[in-house]
């Protein structure tokens, strides 16, 4: 007899694999964490042994194949990965972990052995040894990415402030390996970083929702993934960037919900259409991004401000932060859009962004003009002519 699919049993089906799929992602959760619990211990015991007994750089060859064969069903011992692990461990040795990995360790160990342990089941060994003052180590921000992510984030980052900025940044956002990849290729850190960036924002908006903004807010905004042409337009670029999307919005960050392009304005006898129109889930404000291919000119602030009275007027409702306005231009003079900005009664941000053909100053010149090109295709053409008759005379 088949059963009936009652509403009842799909909505007790759908709960019990969601919490199915949870209690999987924790237990991975904390196998990640505990992985790599053991490769930092490892790593700051190799640390501190070379640098105590005086061992050379041999020692890790000879510690790999001793693990090895110790552990055959057991990946990442490698002579590669243990350097790694000393890096790691040296890397992040003024983190304030409460309790060691080794000690960490050393209880663990204590509890499997102790069969009359009478530890509660579903507590973690994490949970049960941490305490208010202390951090575990899986509570830790390091043991929250997976190991890959620890090794990009070694080989292509030093300063260990802007390595911990990556690693929050992961976690919140939910970066894959290829996209914290991308993100450090586009010196993301940096640009948000930026010291002082061009808005009105902490003059228009409340403390903390300035902070947010100014977060958010990039300079330069990176379009290289775009590849165009240097003589594009203002619309062949907006079209570029939707058709794109998926890139646009992982260039602008976390948060934006695009919401569409030429969006229609009407205020006076006039219509007024907005390059892009966003919604951002954490300002819970409209952000207009208005595109510019030339350097910044004061009037396109004072039409900015326009858009944002008309939006906030007809579209904005109670519940939302006042709309944002995000101009993007292909350079910029600082006092000229400090001197824009003063007064205006929106909050508006400007900021520069480059493409595939913007180069560095220094190969500009180094690199041959379309001219070049052509005149060099056209001698490559005339040789290789010459050379097919000379071959067909003899």
């Amino acid at each position: 007899m088949e059963l009936k699919l009652t509403k009842q049993y799909k909505s007790w089906l759908a709960e019990l694999k969601q919490n199915i799929s949870t209690v999987r992602l924790q237990t991975s959760i904390q196998v990640n964490a505990n992985m790599l619990m053991v490769y930092w211990y490892i790593g700051r015991q190799l640390s501190e042994k070379v640098a105590q007994e005086k061992w050379g750089a041999k020692v890790i060859e000879q510690l790999a194949k001793d693990l090895q064969k110790a552990f055959p069903e057991t990946k990442g011992f490698s002579y590669r990965n243990l350097k790694y692990m000393r890096q790691f461990a040296e890397a992040y040795s003024s983190i304030p972990i409460g309790q060691t990995p080794s000690a960490q360790l050393k209880q663990e160990l204590a509890i499997q052995q102790n069969k009359n342990s009478k530890k509660p089941i579903g507590q973690s060994l994490i949970a049960q040894l941490a305490t208010p003052e202390k951090i575990p180590f899986g509570q830790s921000l390091i043991a929250q990415i997976s190991w890959t992510h620890h090794l990009v984030l070694m080989n292509k980052i030093t300063d260990e402030r802007e390595r911990l900025w990556y690693i929050e940044q992961s976690i919140e956002n939910g970066w894959s390996v290829r996209v914290l990849d991308y993100q450090i290729g586009t010196n993301l850190y940096l640009r948000q970083h930026k010291k002082k960036k061009t808005s009105n924002f902490h003059l228009t908006l409340p403390k903390e929702q300035s902070d947010l903004a100014n977060q958010m807010l990039k300079d330069p905004y990176n379009f290289e993934f775009l590849q165009i042409g240097k003589d594009v337009s203002e619309r062949e670029l907006e079209t570029h960037l939707t058709n794109h999307i998926q890139q646009f919005l992982l260039e602008l960050g976390a948060g934006f919900a695009y919401v569409g392009r030429q969006f229609k304005l009407k205020f006076g006898r006039k219509e007024y259409f907005l390059d892009l129109l966003f919604y951002h889930l954490h300002l819970r404000s409209f952000i207009v991004i208005e595109l510019k291919m030339g350097e910044f000119e004061p009037e396109f602030a004072g039409k900015m401000n326009a858009y944002l009275n008309a939006l906030n007027k007809d579209y904005k409702n109670p519940s939302d932060n006042p709309s944002i306005g995000i101009i993007l231009c292909n350079s910029k003079d600082e006092i000229e859009v400090e001197y824009a900005l003063q007064g205006l009664q929106h909050p508006i941000g400007v900021s520069e962004y480059k493409t595939m053909h913007s180069l560095p100053k220094n190969l500009r010149d180094k690199l041959p003009s379309v001219k070049q090109l052509k005149d060099a295709v056209k001698e490559f053409n005339t040789l290789h002519q010459k050379q097919i008759k000379g071959t067909k005379k003899k």
